[in-house]
């Protein structure tokens, strides 16, 4: 009886795996005709089958590239109700072809045809990606992206990098700064050392209320790009936003007197003392920080337009204070015209610094500006003459 036990067990094998070789075989020719439902319907029995892995090693993984093809050619035949009937078409792909690359000899002896399909699901998933990013939609974008860079990384792609930052700033434009995080500490492992990345690190940390973190990481990006701009700013900004401007100022003048021709750090402390909304502010340090910057560097267009910008607010200040004085004294009519006076030259000596500005980027924002300094000055024919231009 045991014989006999052992026979039926051996012939209901034998029976299971000649079935799924059928279902494989079904799939293959119904894939070669065209008839994509049935393919997918005999690849799927295939594969679900209970006996599937007991299938030698090379016929499953020959099952994996036969599913892999045939969902391909799904997605290739811009079928809508056949797409209807598979919406998880690529992922499918996908699955279907890391399966194929675990058996190694395989993937030896089909490297072109696997390679090739495997290059074309990465693209399609970055494509699918970069669509949903540019139309703002960063949820859908995040998980496409990321399994671009997936396989990249699988293939040992130099565009992996690539793909991962644009996954890690597709979290940021969502919000979701834990995943922002865990990308780009994914990044910063992987060899890759840009100054966007500790900028953009320490934005994440900072989304989470992490000073402290964010602090480490700005640190750690200043050593390695010491003239950066968005790094010093934001270091700045941190600092401020903790009550440590003395400590910013002081930072930034160390860093200058080792440094000085670096008219990023000149306009950094420039912009720290020309804020008036702050404890730090002082107009003469501003302007002389943004002087020197400008002379440095004579089209340094952001120090032109903040000394401007900074000549305005502090005539406007100064007028505030005319404006406030109510009396009609002799006395009180002296100290509104000095007051009066004092703002206008304040116009008078920032006019050249916007009218550069609008020279340089004339738009809207800043023509407004000149126009109204030009009737605060009387300057009529000028008021004309920028007139004309609109």
């Amino acid at each position: 009886m045991k014989k006999v036990m052992i026979l039926l067990a051996v012939v209901f094998a034998a029976n299971v795996m000649m079935a799924q070789k059928k279902d494989r075989t079904d799939a293959f020719m119904y894939n070669k005709n065209g008839q994509y439902e049935k393919a997918m319907a005999s690849i799927e029995k295939c594969i679900n089958h209970e006996g599937f892995l007991g299938m030698k090693p090379n016929d499953q993984a020959t099952a994996w590239l036969y599913r892999a093809t045939i969902y391909q050619n799904v997605i290739q035949s811009g079928d809508e109700k056949l797409l209807m009937k598979a919406p998880d078409a690529l992922e499918k792909v996908y699955e279907s072809l890391m399966k194929c690359m675990e058996n190694k000899d395989f993937l030896e002896e089909n490297r072109q045809e696997i390679i090739q399909r495997v290059n074309a699901v990465m693209n399609t998933y970055y494509n699918v990606g970069a669509v949903a990013f540019d139309a703002g939609q960063y949820d859908v974008a995040i998980p496409q992206l990321k399994k671009a860079y997936d396989i990249a990384k699988s293939l040992g792609s130099p565009d992996a990098n690539e793909m991962l930052k644009y996954a890690a700033f597709a979290s940021m434009k969502a919000k979701d700064f834990d995943k922002a995080i865990e990308y780009y500490t994914m990044l910063q492992s992987s060899g890759y050392e840009g100054e966007d990345l500790y900028y953009n690190l320490a934005s994440a940390y900072l989304g989470k209320e992490n000073k402290e973190e964010a602090a480490k990481v700005i640190s750690a990006g200043i050593a390695k790009f010491p003239s950066s701009e968005a790094l010093i700013r934001e270091n700045v900004n941190l600092k401020l936003m903790e009550g440590k401007g003395n400590e910013a100022v002081a930072e930034l003048e160390q860093l200058l007197a080792a440094r000085p021709d670096d008219v990023t750090l000149m306009f950094a402390l420039g912009t720290i003392y020309g804020d008036d909304t702050k404890d730090m502010f002082d107009g003469d340090k501003a302007i002389d920080y943004y002087t020197r910057a400008i002379n440095a560097k004579p089209d340094f267009y952001d120090a032109i337009y903040n000394l401007g910008a900074l000549y305005i607010n502090m005539s406007n200040k100064i007028k505030e204070q005319a404006d406030a004085i109510t009396g009609f004294s002799k006395a009180e009519q002296k100290q509104y015209e000095d007051l009066i006076n004092q703002a206008n030259e304040l116009i008078q000596t920032g006019l050249p610094y916007v009218k550069q500005a609008y020279e340089a980027q004339p738009s809207p924002e800043i023509k407004a500006v000149l126009k109204s300094m030009y009737v605060r000055l009387n300057m009529l024919e000028e008021v004309k003459a920028l007139e004309a231009t609109e």
